[in-house]
């Protein structure tokens, strides 16, 4: 009911805030998948055209996506970089990419959980369960409590379009992508506290209340570019694992910086001020590219606030001005008035930091 409420408010907001938006250029459109040729990797090592009723329980060998250039690959990528984790699933929503493979093991999980019997039970399923997927995705060697399995790497774009052994053609040629074998930096950055002397460049916070754990980060990297993660997790009889149907709404206030929201054209559309960020059923796991310390600066100094739609009483809503929401319908999202939950700061998550660029 959370849910449907909170998407009905952003909806009838835009229709009565049309007049106010402020013009970005942000591409309203929904995301369309892109008609990428599915090939064939034979055992034999042939590669082979495939039509759209082959599955995967009828290929000799294994699936992968078809290029025809480097150069065509690596436009994909910057196309894909502007969506949203769940835009970018949608877009090649006929392959089963590393990423998409990942989503399928968090779906798996949850049969576990319902068809177990018992602890013990669960145990050996989930051992299982683990091993099967041991060579293409990871536990959380950070958090043994989290139960979720992690694509590696998983900030590298590639894994979109990879195949579940790495693997994509380009041209003629097979070539399997090389991943650290980590969780990525965002994810990991909620987990594992960054030990290096003199590190300062990210902040982070975890809370854990009512078998909800909120996690979440804010990162100034040597490029100048500021990013917050946020992180969800649910508390399940069998142990804690990644709440994908969340809402999350976040403030980050802090100087010198300027913001940048995601843009039809390409380049990021830069802003000096976004009050709140709002996304609807984030999956669980999101990170976002807030934007980057002014030019001729090295230090960033703020505060973050962080909401979920479990600490806000949805019917209780406020139409607050400069707001970026994204939510189910929109490529990339929508900038200017927009009604939201009322969103208290004595109830955020968060704090204040004081960041140095690496």
């Amino acid at each position: 009911m959370k849910k449907i409420l909170f998407l009905a408010t952003i909806l009838l907001a835009n229709i009565s805030c049309q007049e106010e938006e402020i013009n970005t250029q942000i591409e309203p459109s929904v995301p369309q998948s892109k008609n990428l040729q599915i090939v064939q990797i034979t055992n034999q090592g042939e590669i082979i055209p495939i039509n759209g009723t082959t599955t995967r329980s009828s290929v000799e060998g294994e699936l992968a996506l078809q290029f025809i250039s480097e150069s065509d690959y690596q436009s994909t990528i910057t196309e894909i970089s502007h969506m949203t984790a769940k835009e970018r699933l949608e877009y090649v929503d006929n392959f089963i990419s590393l990423q998409k493979l990942a989503n399928e093991a968090d779906m798996e999980l949850d049969e576990i959980g319902a068809v177990a019997t018992s602890e013990a039970d669960f145990r050996k399923r989930y051992a299982q369960y683990v091993e099967k997927y041991s060579e293409k995705l990871i536990t959380n060697k950070y958090d043994v409590e989290d139960l979720t399995l992690y694509v590696p790497d998983g900030d590298n774009l590639s894994t979109y379009l990879i195949n579940e052994n790495k693997k994509v053609v380009i041209g003629n040629e097979v070539k399997e992508i090389s991943l650290n074998n980590d969780m990525s930096s965002s994810e990991k950055a909620v987990f594992a506290a960054d030990t290096r002397a003199g590190a300062t460049n990210q902040f982070t916070f975890k809370e854990t209340k009512d078998g909800k754990k909120t996690t979440g980060s804010v990162t100034l990297e040597a490029s100048s570019g500021i990013f917050v993660h946020v992180g969800c997790q649910k508390k399940l009889w069998y142990g804690w694992r990644r709440d994908t149907h969340r809402d999350i709404f976040f403030q980050l206030s802090a100087s010198p910086m300027y913001y940048t929201l995601p843009n039809a054209i390409g380049e990021p559309y830069r802003l000096n001020f976004v009050q709140y960020h709002a996304f609807h059923d984030n999956g669980g796991d999101y990170k976002f590219a807030t934007g980057g310390l002014q030019p001729g600066n090295r230090i960033l100094s703020g505060n973050l606030r962080v909401w979920t739609d479990m600490m806000v009483n949805t019917a209780d809503s406020v139409l607050y001005k400069y707001v970026y929401v994204n939510y189910e319908g929109k490529k990339y999202g929508n900038f200017g008035d927009h009604k939201l939950p009322r969103l208290d700061n004595n109830k955020a998550y968060g704090g204040s930091f004081t960041l140095t660029m690496p």
